[in-house]
């Protein structure tokens, strides 16, 4: 495994999804291998690293990486690892105890609604949280932060645009990023 990852990390938290499936390809193994000796299940520890390379992908604007990138993935996947062994020995348990799971079952044949409806119910639910946090930072944290996620525009131009240093571009993205992260964990 290439040890610089963190370059990667910044392609993909750029948007650039080649950067994604060059990183996929790369880091697969590794972190099959390293997830298997967690679950001791090969079809276990593969879902585990699709669900976080997915997760990656979907989050790429908010996660904020403290220290190296494959610090970031190996941690990830062993967070992955032992939540979906907890959810294995969960299901297995509730098996024939009535609950929630009966519940869940008549709302979805009730309702109709099948992944992709309430994967969109969780993910506007998470949109409109970081909305409001959003528009909750100070003015220029809050433009510096839309024109970067939501223009798409890179640190030199909106440093330019904004005739402000690129360090200070950073930071303002760092702390709007930090504030969002913080909310999300506090209520999902």
């Amino acid at each position: 495994m290439n040890p610089d990852l963190d370059q990667y990390w910044h392609r993909i938290a750029s948007d650039d999804e080649q950067a994604l499936e060059k990183l996929y390809k790369m880091v697969f193994p590794a972190l099959v291998h390293y997830a298997g000796g967690i679950t001791g299940e090969s079809n276990m520890a593969e879902e585990v690293v699709q669900d976080v390379m997915l997760k990656l992908w979907q989050d790429r604007f908010y996660i904020v990486i403290q220290g190296s990138f494959k610090s970031y993935l190996f941690r990830t996947v062993h967070n992955h690892a032992l939540n979906a062994l907890r959810q294995q020995k969960t299901k297995k348990q509730s098996v024939n105890r009535p609950g929630s799971d009966e519940l869940w079952q008549f709302i979805t044949n009730h309702y109709d609604l099948d992944d992709q409806v309430i994967d969109q119910l969780y993910a506007d639910e998470t949109g409109e949280l970081i909305e409001k946090v959003v528009d909750e930072l100070p003015e220029k944290c809050r433009r510096v932060f839309r024109m970067s996620r939501f223009e798409a525009l890179g640190n030199d131009e909106i440093a330019r645009q904004l005739e402000l240093s690129e360090n200070t571009i950073k930071t303002h993205i760092y702390k709007a990023l930090q504030k969002i992260s913080g909310v999300l964990k506090r209520n999902l």
